[in-house]
């Protein structure tokens, strides 16, 4: 099945009456999911040099995974994106999911406002647009470099929150899930502004648990290890040119960093998604849970 590129998951599902369910299913009754797929918000693009990540690294597969795992547990989908999503959308239904389509940069407040406001139910909030960033030293870091993956990688995650926040709190009920990374657990050399944002994420993720666990909402995060793209090859290729070392040696490394010895695979992170999404997670709020094959163990 060929689905476009999702970024942003943002997922809707009735969870009034939310209750265990059969391994086959993970929720009770048919429910709603709205997925933000990210191609280029004009943002993050190739700098000078070939120094940043390219689009929406890790959303193209992640943000598919995820959308493809809730479409197959009878989730519904709205989909927005910059660009045209028919594709995706056709796919999605093949799945039986109600799937519509709406043209969002959620980097953008007014837009997002707009957005929700179109939703007469929001349950549940999976934020998975995101980029790298520049690969470079903080010595030799702009302004403008730091400044942007800041905007898709965290104020859009505060903006969706908050505005899924605000339809959920009537009902007092609801899942937010963000898909930050493994580095939002340690550090890692040429990657200062990625990090910074995902330890942000991260703490974002938190405080939103701690703000709202009094009207039944779970804020709850997903921290993948390196997931295989065509993106990731393309990183780890200015790595291996900036480190000054062979890409395949650097692209060896990352596949064995973890002691399973392989990379995360995107469905993985959707089964995940959908875990804590459910109501088998009923009692997990505030997590960061590591899809890393054992790389991140704290």
């Amino acid at each position: 099945m060929n689905i476009s590129r999702i970024g942003t998951t943002i997922l809707r599902v009735p969870l009034g009456e939310e209750r265990f369910c059969s391994s086959q299913c993970a929720f009770p009754e048919r429910h709603s999911l709205l997925v933000r797929i990210e191609t280029d918000t004009g943002l993050v693009r190739w700098g000078e040099g070939g120094q940043y990540g390219p689009p929406e690294p890790v959303a193209a597969a992640i943000g598919q995974a995820i959308a493809v795992a809730f479409a197959e547990e009878g989730a519904d989908l709205v989909i927005a994106d910059l660009k045209p999503a028919r594709e995706t959308v056709a796919a999605l239904r093949k799945l039986g999911a109600d799937a519509r389509a709406y043209r969002v940069d959620v980097t953008d407040e007014r837009q997002v406002v707009r957005l929700f406001r179109k939703l007469p139910r929001l349950d549940i909030l999976v934020k998975n647009a995101g980029t790298y960033g520049p690969v470079k030293k903080i010595v030799d870091m702009d302004r403008a470099a730091w400044d942007r993956p800041f905007a898709l990688n965290l104020t859009a995650a505060m903006l969706c929150a908050r505005e899924a926040v605000r339809k959920m709190t009537p009902r007092h009920s609801g899942n937010i899930v963000n898909i930050a990374s493994n580095v939002a657990r340690r550090g890692l050399p040429y990657r200062g502004c990625c990090v910074a944002t995902k330890w942000a994420l991260l703490g974002l993720t938190q405080t939103l648990a701690l703000e709202t666990a009094a009207d039944h909402i779970r804020v709850n995060a997903i921290l993948p290890g390196p997931v295989p793209t065509p993106h990731l090859d393309g990183v780890m290729k200015i790595h291996a040119r900036v480190e000054g070392r062979a890409a395949a040696d650097v692209a060896e490394d990352w596949r064995t960093c973890a002691p399973v010895k392989r990379f995360v695979a995107p469905e993985e992170v959707g089964r995940v998604a959908v875990f804590l999404a459910s109501a088998l997670s009923s009692a997990m709020t505030g997590q960061g849970l590591n899809v890393t094959g054992g790389f991140i163990m704290t």
